[in-house]
């Protein structure tokens, strides 16, 4: 079967934000995993019918559905598909027909060529090709260097040339290295050499940070000598970022404890080559239509070995390793402007099986090709935005660009957009856009609850009769639990230090905040935080390097190039960035757990950082010397949920502000009734 995209009449424009209210007009159970919908538009208020996926509904994968049922939206739409994909509403033949339809990671785009397996024939079938002005992607890098990834905002790889690349996501070894377990390297009473483990060049880590020899950040950037390396089953291990550095320690069994490293930016050192086509031919365009031709000279410039290779092994498995891997730079098919010099053969029995053409025979041909020919009719423009400005950018490409391997191309971006190493990337996307529904659905319990405060000058409600004390733990007793509350003025005073009734002057980024009662505060903070969770997709999520370990970040104040999509709610989309450790280092929500560190609480912290939310801080706690301390958490960010705690005792107006707290005070509504 065909994708809906392609399969459909054109889209039914709406804009509805997630948790929408829609209603279910038809549901046909077969694998599109379809439902028909009526929506509606946030901007116009008018009412849309349409076709959706399911997975974009607020409903489990298993759920019954039923006609004029309601349910809400999972996640933010901006049309919907005409009809069902079984309902094909074919193109005439011989129309070139363009289509603006996005295509998410993870999506099916469909079957490459008639597909004849254990299934059986699929007769539906398309041609997809990848295909790029430059050449941006295999160009030779430069290995990874300790000041190049320090902050992860910043992180990046270099070209060879100069420019900047990714640095971001897994790395791997370029060199045999020998490396500690599970200590830094400034151990000279402790680390030995049974402590020492070999990897070869070409082990896969989750991700690296810089650090000085104790592991830790360093004062200066001249002290960042070492790599700390994630293994993927969590085992941390540390190396020396060059050789000096491992000679100059001066123990012997630390002298191989070095390491250059890549990321998975770096397409050529996964194998990936590119050629001009004149590398390939002799004569410009002409070799487009001899697929063997091509296929034999791309693999013979590849190929390394002795042994000569002929055309039965063009399609060997070897071969389509070596062809997945390539780029080629030619002038497109599908533009006609060489039509007569590509197809040349045709008129002289060059291109068997198929016969000579007479000229009449040929014109014809031409007459017929060039009607699906697109490339005029498609406008193809460059996408990007330009530097330094970032502005979107649309200039026409031009015929003649790099064409990818469509097949290595979709696994080389797979692995580059598996942020995490447990989960695939579909399973990844499915798990933070799960924890954007139930952070939704917390907020809005909180709002509701906040709404006596939401006007700062209104009386405020009385506390209630009765409920627990709330103990300043560590200031009386010096250690710190985890304590489960079940009511909205516990949860607040205890994650905040303060009731909602108390005035509170927040310390956030923005600066301190005019003294208002704290529920009012929060209740600000919680509308803006809604917003951005109505709106979030997945196109606003970029992987990210771990830099000093951090999770997860975001960039206050740094906004898409792209009109955000409705346009009415005038609410401004910051980026969130979510880095390789996210999945590793922090748990899957879960209701019964207590309100601690986890994924979903990850994304509730960064967006409380947002300036049109929060603008709250990573706060630090800052004790007085008469304080006892015995957990030495002076000094220390309020990152977890004791040291959150320790805030809040202590300081109630940074923990008005520490995100943390705020993301805390979010997730234990999930114990309240």
């Amino acid at each position: 079967m065909l994708p809906p995209f392609l399969t459909v009449s054109g889209p039914v424009m709406v804009s509805a934000l997630r948790g929408a209210e829609v209603t279910v007009l038809a549901v046909i159970d077969d694998n599109h995993r379809m439902v028909k919908i009526r929506a509606t538009d946030v901007n116009s208020g008018a009412a849309a019918e349409g076709w959706i996926e399911r997975m974009h509904l607020d409903v489990e994968s298993t759920a019954a559905l039923a006609v004029s049922q309601k349910v809400r939206l999972g996640y933010p739409v901006s049309w919907l598909y005409g009809n069902h994909p079984t309902e094909k509403q074919w193109a005439a033949l011989d129309i070139v027909k363009t289509i603006q339809y996005p295509v998410r990671a993870g999506q099916v785009l469909g079957y490459a060529g008639m597909t004849d397996g254990e299934l059986g024939v699929v007769p539906d079938s398309f041609h997809f090709e990848i295909f790029t002005a430059d050449n941006g992607l295999l160009k030779p890098m430069r290995p990874l260097v300790p000041v190049d990834i320090k902050l992860p905002h910043a992180s990046h790889q270099d070209y060879a040339d100069g420019r900047q690349c990714d640095g971001m996501g897994k790395v791997w070894l370029t060199r045999n290295a020998s490396l500690a377990k599970q200590m830094s390297l400034a151990q000279p009473g402790s680390l030995k050499n049974s402590d020492m483990q070999t990897f070869t060049s070409g082990a896969c880590f989750l991700g690296a940070i810089p650090c000085g020899v104790n592991g830790k950040p360093p004062a200066s950037d001249d002290k960042l000598i070492c790599f700390k390396l994630f293994g993927m089953d969590g085992t941390t291990y540390y190396a020396y970022a060059d050789a000096a550095n491992a000679a100059a320690d001066g123990r012997d069994f630390v002298r191989d404890a070095w390491v250059t490293l890549t990321t998975d930016s770096d397409w050529i050192a996964r194998g990936w080559q590119a050629y001009e086509d004149k590398e390939l031919n002799t004569t410009d365009d002409g070799f487009v239509e001899d697929d063997d031709a091509v296929m034999r000279k791309i693999v013979t410039a590849a190929h390394t070995s002795s042994t000569i290779l002929n055309l039965d092994d063009l399609h060997a498995e070897g071969v389509d390793v070596i062809l997945r891997s390539m780029a080629v730079r030619f002038h497109t098919e599908w533009d006609y402007e060489h039509n007569t010099t590509r197809y040349q053969k045709l008129l002289t029995g060059e291109h068997p099986p198929l016969p000579t053409l007479t000229q009449d025979q040929f014109a014809g041909f031409i007459q017929d090709i060039q009607k699906q020919q697109f490339w005029s009719d498609a406008r193809v423009a460059n996408d990007g935005v330009s530097r330094p400005g970032m502005q979107p950018v649309s200039t026409p490409m031009t015929a003649k660009n790099w064409h990818f391997h469509p097949i290595g191309f979709l696994a080389q971006m797979r692995e580059c957009l598996t942020t995490d190493a447990k989960l695939s990337e579909e399973a990844f996307e499915q798990e933070i856009r799960k924890s954007w529904i139930i952070g939704l659905k917390l907020i809005e319990k909180r709002l509701k609850q906040l709404q006596p405060w939401a006007d700062a000058n209104a009386v405020m409600p009385d506390p209630p009769a009765s409920r627990p004390a709330i103990v300043r733990e560590y200031a009386t007793l010096h250690t710190v639990h985890n304590v489960r509350h079940t009511d909205l003025w516990s949860n607040f005073e205890y994650w905040f230090g303060v009731t909602p009734n108390d005035v509170g002057r927040p310390e956030t980024l923005h600066g301190t905040l005019p003294g208002a009662p704290a529920g009012h505060h929060v209740y600000a903070y919680l509308k803006g935080m809604r917003e951005f969770f109505r709106h979030i997709s997945m196109q606003r999520v970029v992987k990210g390097a771990l830099g000093f370990e951090a999770g997860a970040w975001v960039n206050p104040g740094e906004y898409p190039s792209r009109t955000l999509v409705p346009a009415r709610s005038g609410f401004q989309m910051e980026y969130i960035n979510i880095g390789c450790q996210y999945g590793a280092f922090f748990r899957g929500f879960n209701v019964g757990d207590p309100v601690d560190q986890n994924r979903m609480e990850v994304q509730l912290h960064e967006v409380a950082h947002l300036q049109n939310t929060a603008h709250a801080k990573d706060q630090k706690i800052e004790l007085a010397a008469t304080v006892s301390d015995p957990d030495q958490y002076n000094g220390q960010k309020a990152y977890g949920a004791r040291a959150a705690r320790v805030l809040a005792e202590f300081a109630p107006n940074c923990a008005l502000a520490n995100a943390e707290n705020i993301a805390f005070f979010i997730e234990s509504a999930k114990d309240e009734s």
